[in-house]
């Protein structure tokens, strides 16, 4: 009959079905969209690398201008001065220059000054301090020694007699150097840069890793710039292109998508919703009829069970408990040995009476006689029966409560249920260890949580703890838990075990409600597993 009711979880439900059918949609939908999207990528892509080469090959046809163009005012001006130095030295060589005819000489032929530097060192300048350190001529034969600071060009002439060591010939190149820069790369690039879409155009020429992707998306400031990186004969070309218009394209279609995918998944979820509380209704008076005629079944079984053995042993238990309390008084002449064992006989009934009795109380309904009472008065009170053993054990207790209220609940279980589990703490630890009580009142219900160390128990051990007839103690019937949970369950609350195995603590927590609770037919849930 239970395989009948349960329903067959194999089976996906129609709201799954339904939801399964939007998310294909959706699914479908995000393809198309990132398919469009890597084909505007790939546009942009191909766009921005065919613009930056287009930059590199103008940035070589006009640096290669340019370099054609210094080089020729190069030669010219090498050729000019080297001319002049010649005749200076011819000069020189019929009679040595003095600075004033130096002076006049330079004047006439627009240079900016002239030194003769004879074999012996001696220096004739004109004019006078127009040259402030001479320069290695040994070493700057016959090059152009162009000064940016002062725009000047100086030209270094070797001498072509014993007489002349060196000449140099120094000139204005202000319209050399001002056609030097304006055909420059920085230049170049600058004025590149100034275009329309270009953010920026520069040059690296320092070491580069090979460019895996020559193209990215970047972000300064709010601007969008697509950057492309070519390796040319300059060094690394940096390309940034205006990747406005590519992302407002991109943000549009993903407004258009996102409205379009949360109006999907919208009516999906809707209608999913409606299918799935219809069926949870129906799922769950299902459960609940189930879950009720198990436990009712159970207990009947459990009943029967308990009736019968309470029938059939407590009777002969009984016999045995008279006839050995009448052998201990009718027969003096048994030694102390005798009377020991018959006393150990008479604990062993009386332990097996017990048993049935604690197993008749667990199968049984409870019926709580609930009452206002101080939840916390009541755990002071179990507490001061427990003071005398807990020091001898040396157990440290640390109590926390919060202001106390009043609560719905019965006493005398609510004290059986506390007096159990602190009895479990206190025989725990034997060698000593340690109990932390708090106590907290939220605005529905008290808890009580309680955490003792002695847990000895390994994790296979934890699943079972808090199951009926589940025990490691000798002498004990697994039922205190058990019945702790029922009593806790008969109030309207809850009892969670929790145990740590790395830290070989237990941890217990009570939680009753403060009003007087509606009957509910509910489930007794197992002991949580070791906490990690």
């Amino acid at each position: 009959m239970e395989q009948a009711l349960r329903p067959n979880n194999r089976t996906l439900p129609s709201w799954g079905i339904n939801l399964l059918g939007f998310g294909l949609l959706i699914a479908l939908v995000i393809g198309v969209f990132s398919w469009q999207i890597v084909a505007m990528n790939r546009d942009l892509h191909r766009n921005t690398l065919g613009r930056a080469r287009m930059m590199a090959a103008i940035i070589e046809e006009n640096l290669a201008y340019g370099d054609l163009a210094a080089t020729t005012i190069d030669t010219l001006t090498t050729t000019f001065l080297r001319d002049k130095a010649r005749f200076v030295a011819y000069l020189n060589e019929i009679d040595p220059l003095q600075n004033d005819e130096l002076t006049a000489l330079a004047r006439e032929t627009g240079l900016l000054g002239l030194t003769v530097i004879n074999d012996a060192g001696a220096v004739t300048s004109g004019p006078e301090q127009w040259l402030n350190q001479p320069p290695d001529c040994l070493n700057r034969a016959n090059q152009l020694l162009y000064d940016q600071a002062r725009q000047t060009v100086l030209f270094a002439y070797p001498g072509t007699n014993a007489h002349t060591q060196c000449i140099l010939i120094g000139m204005d190149a202000h319209a050399v150097l001002e056609l030097r820069q304006k055909t420059a790369l920085p230049v170049l690039l600058s004025r590149l840069s100034r275009l329309p879409g270009l953010h920026y155009v520069r040059m690296e020429t320092s070491k580069q890793e090979a460019v895996v992707d020559p193209v990215r998306l970047l972000s300064d400031q709010g601007k969008m710039t697509a950057e492309a990186r070519l390796t040319t004969s300059k060094g690394l070309l940096v390309v940034g292109l205006d990747a406005a218009n590519h992302l407002n394209r991109i943000s549009q279609l993903r407004r258009q998508f996102l409205l379009f995918a949360i109006l999907l998944l919208g009516l999906g979820l809707f209608f999913s919703w409606l299918l799935y509380q219809y069926q949870q209704r129906d799922l769950q008076r299902t459960r609940n009829f189930e879950r009720l005629l198990a436990r009712e079944h159970e207990a009947a079984a459990l009943g029967r069970a308990t009736a019968t053995i309470a029938h059939e042993v407590r009777n002969p238990l009984n016999a045995i408990n008279m006839g050995l309390q009448r052998l201990n008084l009718e027969s003096p002449e048994l030694n102390a040995e005798q009377r020991q064992l018959i006393e150990a006989m008479a604990e062993a009934v009386r332990r097996a009476g017990l048993i049935i009795t604690e197993l008749q109380r667990f199968t049984r309904p409870l019926a709580p006689r609930m009452q206002s009472l101080d939840p916390l008065a009541v755990v002071k009170r179990i507490l001061a029966l427990y003071h005398q053993i807990m020091a001898e054990q040396k157990i440290t207790l640390t109590l926390t409560e919060s202001a106390p209220t009043m609560i719905e609940a019965d006493g005398d279980l609510l004290a059986e249920l506390l007096e159990n589990i602190l009895k479990n703490a206190v025989e725990a630890q034997p060698g000593g260890g340690f109990l932390r009580i708090e106590s907290l009142f939220t605005i529905d219900n008290w808890q009580l949580t309680m955490t003792n160390g002695g847990y000895r128990l390994n994790p296979e051990q934890s699943k079972r703890l808090g199951e009926p007839y589940f025990t490691t103690k000798t002498r004990g019937t697994g039922l205190g838990l058990a019945l702790c949970r029922k009593i806790a369950e008969a109030h309207g609350g809850t009892l969670h075990l929790a145990a740590d195995c790395q830290q070989r603590q237990l941890t217990i927590r009570l939680i009753l409600p403060i009003e007087r609770p509606e009957p509910e037919a509910s489930g007794s849930p197992g002991g949580d597993a070791c906490a990690s």
